[in-house]
C-alpha cells in the first residue's frame, strides 16, 4: 500500500480521485471502477454494508487498489453487520456523556475497519429541533454546546481508528421543514449566526488535523449567496475555510432533488469542486463512466481551476493517508466491555416525564388496553415486480405484543396503523371502554423522501379521543411528536433499537428506573 503524489498525478487522474463512485454494484460500475483503480484516478466508492457487498465490492477493490482508496457509508447508528447497535445520536445526547460518544465512535469504527471500511458519513452535527425537523433522531441535541461536547469524542475517536469521520450537514441551519432529499431547503441565517457557536468550529478548534471531513448540505444560505446552496456556494464554504479549517469536505449526495431541481446533472459537479468541495458524492443514477467523464469536460471547460483541482486532490490524498493507520488485530475484536457499554446506552438513554405523585410504572394488576402502532406495508417496484415491504426494521410489533402479553395477563393488545384505518380506530376507541386505562406504544422513523417523521394526524386524533383513558404513552423516534398529543399523565422516550424497546418496557413495568435526560427542551401539554 503506497500514498500517491499529488505531482506524480496526470490531470485525468487527479479528476477520479474527486469522485466517490457509488453504484458499483452494478456490473457496468463495477468493470469501470476497477478500470479507474488501476489506474489510481478514483477516490473512494460508498458500499451499503451487506456481507454481500463486502464480498462483491468490498474485497475486489481491496485488492486492485494499491493505495489507501476510501471505502465508505453511512453508521449513524452503529457498523450494520455488527451485533452492537446504538439507538441514533439522540440517545447519546440523553446520556450526555463524552466518554460514551468517544466508545462508541471506537466501536463503530474498529467493527467497520475490519470489513474494509475506512470511512463514516457521521456524526451529525446538526442542532435537532430548528435545524432539521425532518431528521430528528439522527441528531446529537438542539443545544449547540452539547452537540459540540459529544461530537468532539465521536471524531476523535474516529481518528484514533484511521477512519475518516464526517460532521454533517454543514452549515447546519435550515429555517424550513422540507427535506433536501426532495426539495430544495432554506436558512436565513446570517454568518455571524451560523458561526455563533458552531459545532464545527468548535470540533476544527478542539481537534485539528483529527477533525478529518465535513459533508456539505443543499440549503440555501439566503443571506449568505442567494444563488447557491450550500454544498455548491464558495461563500458558504469560504466560512469554514477562513475560521482555519484544512480538511476534506464532502458534498451530500448530488442525487437529491435539494439540487437537482435547479441544477443540472451535467455541470453541478463542477460547481461543487469549483465552490470549495473535495470529494464528489455524485447522483447515483448516473453511470460512473458519465460521472467520469461529465466531471473532467467541466474542468477542461473551465468550470473550475487547475489550483482547485490540486488544492482539493491535496484534501483527498492527505485524508487517505490518514486511514493507514492500522488497528492490530486485538484491537479489531469486540470485547466483553464493549458489549457492556452498549447495553448500557441502550438501557440507561431511555427517558421519561411523569406527572408530579405518580410512578413511572403501571399496576400490572388492572386490565389494560395496549394499543401498538405499527408500519403502514409499502409497494416496492424491484426488478422482479411489485411487492409489499416494511422500512422500519427495527420495529418489531408482534413481539412487542408478546413480550406484554406475558407481563400483563389482564390485559389486551390491539393495533393500529401509521394511517390507521375506520375499522382500527373503531377497534381501539371501543377496546377502551372495556379496559381500566390504555396504554399507547408509538414510533416514527426518520426516512429520505418522507419529509416528516412525526405521528400521523388520524393517529393523533385517534389517540385524543381515548386520552381521558390513557395512562402512558411509549415513544420511540421523534421526540416532538408527543408535543401534539393531548396530555398524558406518563410519557417514557426511547430511541430507534430493539434493545432500547426492550429496555423502555422495562421502565413501564417497572424493572428498571428512566436514567435519561432529553437533549431537547419539550413542550409537552
Amino acid at each position: 500500500m503506497k500514498t500517491l503524489r499529488l505531482e506524480e498525478l496526470t490531470v485525468e487522474q487527479k479528476i477520479g480521485q474527486l469522485i466517490m463512485a457509488r453504484s458499483i454494484v452494478n456490473p457496468n460500475d463495477f468493470a469501470f471502477a476497477m478500470e479507474l483503480i488501476k489506474n489510481h484516478a478514483l477516490g473512494g466508492v460508498q458500499v451499503i454494508p451487506s456481507q454481500e457487498n463486502i464480498e462483491k465490492c468490498i474485497i475486489p477493490t481491496l485488492k486492485e487498489a494499491d493505495y489507501p482508496i476510501f471505502i465508505a457509508a453511512d453508521m449513524e447508528k452503529g457498523f450494520q453487520l455488527g451485533n452492537l447497535f446504538i439507538p441514533g445520536n439522540l440517545a447519546l445526547g440523553a446520556m450526555n456523556d463524552p466518554d460514551l460518544s468517544y466508545q462508541f465512535a471506537r466501536i463503530t469504527a474498529k467493527q467497520a475497519k475490519k470489513c474494509g471500511y475506512n470511512m463514516i458519513w457521521s456524526p451529525v452535527v446538526d442542532n435537532c429541533g430548528y435545524d432539521c425537523p425532518n431528521i430528528v433522531p439522527r441528531c446529537i441535541s438542539s443545544d449547540k454546546i452539547q452537540v459540540a461536547r459529544l461530537a468532539i469524542p465521536y471524531m476523535k475517536a474516529f481518528s484514533d481508528c484511521g477512519v475518516i469521520g464526517s460532521a454533517k450537514h454543514y452549515p447546519s441551519g435550515d429555517d424550513s421543514v422540507m427535506d433536501s432529499h426532495m426539495s430544495p431547503t432554506l436558512s436565513c441565517r446570517t454568518k455571524e449566526q451560523l458561526l455563533d457557536n458552531s459545532p464545527y468550529v468548535a470540533m476544527m478548534n478542539a481537534l485539528g488535523d483529527d477533525m478529518t471531513g465535513i459533508m456539505t448540505s443543499h440549503t440555501y444560505c439566503v443571506k449568505i449567496d442567494t444563488e447557491y446552496p450550500a454544498s455548491l456556494s464558495k461563500p458558504c464554504i469560504d466560512i469554514i475555510r477562513e475560521a482555519g479549517y484544512d480538511g476534506l469536505v464532502i458534498t451530500d449526495s448530488l442525487s437529491m432533488m435539494g439540487v437537482l431541481q435547479d441544477f443540472k446533472d451535467d455541470t453541478i459537479m463542477g460547481i461543487a469542486i469549483a465552490a470549495g468541495n473535495d470529494l464528489l458524492l455524485p447522483n447515483y443514477r448516473i453511470p460512473l463512466r458519465d460521472t467520469y467523464y461529465r466531471l473532467l469536460d467541466n474542468y477542461k471547460s473551465g468550470l473550475f481551476s487547475e489550483a482547485r483541482l490540486n488544492d482539493a486532490v491535496r484534501h483527498v490524498l492527505h485524508a487517505q493517508e490518514k486511514t493507514m493507520h492500522r488497528l492490530s488485530e486485538r484491537e479489531l475484536q469486540v470485547t466483553a466491555e464493549d458489549i457492556a457499554l452498549v447495553d448500557r446506552i441502550n438501557r440507561d438513554c431511555v427517558c421519561a416525564y411523569v406527572d408530579a405523585g405518580l410512578m413511572t410504572s403501571i399496576d400490572k394488576n388492572v386490565k389494560h388496553l395496549f394499543a401498538i402502532d405499527i408500519p403502514n406495508v409499502y409497494t416496492d417496484e424491484t426488478e422482479a415486480g411489485l411487492h409489499e415491504i416494511s422500512t422500519v426494521e427495527w420495529w418489531e410489533p408482534d413481539k412487542i405484543a408478546n413480550r406484554l402479553k406475558e407481563e400483563y395477563p389482564n390485559s389486551e393488545v390491539t393495533f393500529f396503523c401509521e394511517y390507521p384505518s375506520r375499522h382500527e380506530v373503531e377497534q381501539v376507541c371501543y377496546k377502551a371502554t372495556k379496559a381500566d386505562d390504555v396504554v399507547f406504544i408509538t414510533f416514527c422513523t426518520s426516512e429520505c423522501y418522507q419529509g416528516t417523521d412525526g405521528l400521523t394526524e388520524r393517529a393523533r386524533i385517534m389517540m385524543e379521543a381515548v386520552q381521558k383513558k390513557t395512562a402512558a404513552v411509549v415513544h420511540f423516534g421523534n421526540p416532538y411528536a408527543m408535543e401534539k398529543i393531548a396530555h398524558v399523565p406518563r410519557i417514557i422516550f426511547g430511541f430507534p433499537s430493539r434493545l432500547c424497546i426492550d429496555n423502555a418496557l422495562n421502565v413501564l413495568s417497572g424493572k428498571y428506573p428512566a436514567k435519561g435526560t432529553m437533549p431537547i427542551a419539550l413542550k409537552l401539554k
